[in-house]
């Protein structure tokens, strides 16, 4: 499951550049990432480790949910 704290992502593209299934995308106006499609993440991490103000968390979770958006 992802993690997603949206107030925290800088927009740096980072995780839609290392991403392997195309979940991310930018909202360049925002300076934002979105979770695109969900749907195809597997959890490899990769963007979980890519992402430097850690806006990004993976739980492995038993039982597949939706994403969590975090906002303050």
């Amino acid at each position: 499951m992802i993690v997603y704290s949206y107030d925290v992502c800088t927009g740096c593209e980072e995780c839609s550049k290392v991403c392997p299934r195309g979940v991310w995308s930018i909202i360049h106006e925002e300076r934002k990432a979105k979770i695109e499609h969900s749907d195809r993440c597997i959890e490899c991490t990769a963007c979980e480790f890519q992402c430097a103000p850690r806006a990004i968390r993976i739980e492995r979770a038993m039982i597949p949910r939706a994403p969590i958006i975090l906002r303050d």
